[in-house]
């Protein structure tokens, strides 16, 4: 079974597509992890948004592999590349802007399909933002996450505080979502939209097991 979980930067789909990885035995998929992965390499390698030539070719070179258990990061590393941890890199908010303008190049979008779609063998939980529509248009659940900004930001900053053990301005947060939002809309390929026959999910003001246990209810029996 595959279940797809999308929906714009912080509007929750991660941490409830671990908690339900977690209670169903599944594999937990983060496909923005992918482009997380070529925008750190992106830039170990001095490689700018702009060079589309030499990010094509990277990323055919490239060796990245996703941790798909949904303990990952706890106690193993969630990301690498050609064997290398770069865990901690991937979620730095000094990458917003490359990731940004690095997910929405159409030839890197083709490229990392089909490494998206091997990754989500047998039961998965998939999460993104073109996962019902592009990924696994025939996914046998489709959820789409909406939250308002000032709420997604917030959510943000949290997860950021937590993992970072320091405060993390508001307005760096809030230029990181918009930069995200902007692009996943307004983006020639794959832009970010449900699916005609998602479910959609509307996560404001909704504690996380609020939110957990209305996402399980609408999953078929089994």
């Amino acid at each position: 079974m595959i279940i797809a979980i999308d929906g714009p930067a912080g509007s929750g789909k991660t941490t409830i597509g671990r908690m339900v990885a977690e209670r169903l035995g599944f594999a937990l998929v983060d496909t923005g992890l992918f482009y997380r992965a070529v925008t750190v390499e992106a830039r170990r390698r001095g490689i700018g948004a702009g060079d589309v030539t030499s990010l094509v070719q990277m990323v055919g070179e490239l060796d990245i592999d996703i941790n798909t258990s949904p303990k990952a990061g706890r106690d193993s590393p969630l990301l690498t590349i050609d064997g290398r941890d770069v865990s901690r890199e991937a979620h730095d908010p000094a990458i917003a802007m490359e990731l940004s303008q690095i997910a929405q190049l159409p030839d890197v979008r083709r490229l990392l399909v089909e490494s998206q779609r091997r990754s989500a063998r047998g039961d998965a939980v998939v999460l993104g933002r073109d996962i019902g529509t592009v990924i696994f248009p025939d996914a046998d659940v489709k959820f789409f996450f909406t939250a308002p900004a000032a709420e997604r930001v917030a959510r943000r900053r949290r997860e950021l505080d937590r993992a970072r053990g320091s405060a993390t301005p508001d307005a760096v947060l809030e230029q990181e979502i918009e930069a995200r939002d902007r692009a996943d809309q307004e983006r020639e390929v794959a832009p970010l939209r449900a699916a005609s026959d998602a479910i959609i999910v509307a996560t404001e003001g909704k504690s996380v097991h609020q939110v957990f246990d209305e996402v399980m209810a609408r999953l078929p029996k089994h």
